[in-house]
């Protein structure tokens, strides 16, 4: 794991941290984005550690950044699953709709089907006395049982 570089007042709420990037780009942000009645403050009292920090400090800070990391790689899975999800879900809603027009069409040919076969069920039965000799099927209960 790299050396840590201890800085004072890299954010103005907190006091002592660890360089996460460039000073520069610290730097540079200050300079750009905060109020200019702070910058001169902001920018005298960033420096760095100069001391021995307590082992233990070093230590916990550099298992949290290793914790941070797995979060960090874990989010990514997270947001990789969402556009996963988002994208199902888009293809079910698309997928539904198809459904439903079907199911809108099937709904009428049954019906205009039970309507033939109602209107043809004379001509049916008889073919089926004739095709299906003593067959046990009751037109009443739909059924050969």
């Amino acid at each position: 794991m790299n050396k840590l570089k201890w800085y004072w007042h890299i954010h103005h709420d907190v006091l002592l941290e660890p360089l996460t990037e460039p000073l520069r780009n610290r730097i540079k942000f200050i300079k750009e984005n905060k109020p200019k009645d702070e910058i001169e403050l902001r920018l005298k009292l960033l420096k760095p550690v100069k001391g021995k920090l307590p082992d233990e400090v070093v230590k916990a800070r550099k298992a949290c950044d290793k914790a941070w990391k797995v979060c960090d790689k874990a989010w990514e899975v997270c947001d990789k699953a969402w556009e996963a999800y988002v994208k199902a879900w888009e293809a079910y809603v698309k997928a539904r709709k198809a459904y439903d027009k079907a199911w809108e069409a099937y709904v009428k040919a049954r019906k205009a089907y039970d309507n033939t076969f109602k209107k043809y069920s004379k001509e049916i039965n008889e073919l089926h006395e004739k095709e299906c000799p003593n067959c046990p099927w009751s037109s009443e209960k739909s059924s050969i049982f």
